[in-house]
């Protein structure tokens, strides 16, 4: 399997091109550059690798929540590349991406609660509970005083102004890389069937809370 991994979810923009399980490209934009940036990107990276557009087999897209633009133009560069390739579109939600980035490093045992903020003016926070490596909750939103009636540890993958309880256990991934864990998850979802259809695809937050 060839897979094409793209993920502006959040202000570190990212791609990878994994060919055949060897990752020939594992790419994180500057901090001065944008989610608009990334078609130019991609193709650079790949004219400098000498990897064809035509042989991507799979598009594993963050596809949120998270940065309402980011998503936006990420959803559109994938879905074009689908479109223009042949590409199968495997959608990744962010909160799975997030878990997973942690049991990377971790055991899969803990009960973690990953959070991505939805806004200022709400104080809501996107949010699902993983246990064992499996998520056990739908994914839903609220508040933080109501998300924090679960145990657990909380993670974060993003650099949020908010004022957290000193007792919440809290994990901020940020500064590590979201690509190997943007692989597992699509190749477990390629491998279970879920496959989505570029032409509805549509970003998380224009979707309702429903578990899977």
């Amino acid at each position: 399997m060839n897979i094409l991994l793209i993920d502006t979810s959040s202000k570190k923009i990212e791609f990878a091109y994994n060919k055949k399980s060897d990752f020939c490209i594992l790419k994180t934009l500057d901090e001065n550059k944008n989610a608009d940036d990334l078609v130019y990107e991609i193709k650079t990276e790949f004219d400098e690798q000498g990897c064809c557009f035509q042989d991507i087999d799979f598009v594993g897209l963050a596809n949120g929540p998270g940065s309402f633009t980011g998503l936006r133009i990420g959803s559109a560069i994938s879905k074009a590349i689908c479109f223009a390739t042949g590409a199968e579109l495997i959608e990744v939600n962010s909160l799975d991406l997030i878990t997973e980035k942690y049991y990377l490093n971790n055991n899969g045992k803990d009960k973690v609660i990953p959070l991505i903020f939805s806004g200022m003016k709400s104080g809501e926070f996107y949010y699902a509970v993983f246990e064992n490596g499996k998520r056990v909750s739908d994914y839903q939103t609220s508040v933080l005083e109501e998300i924090m009636k679960n145990e657990g540890l909380f993670l974060l993958n993003d650099k949020v102004r908010f004022d957290f309880p000193e007792s919440l256990r809290i994990v901020n991934t940020s500064d590590s890389t979201n690509l190997k864990a943007l692989y597992n998850v699509t190749v477990r979802l390629i491998n279970n069937g879920h496959i989505s259809d570029y032409r509805t695809s549509e970003p998380f937050y224009m979707k309702q809370f429903l578990g899977s």
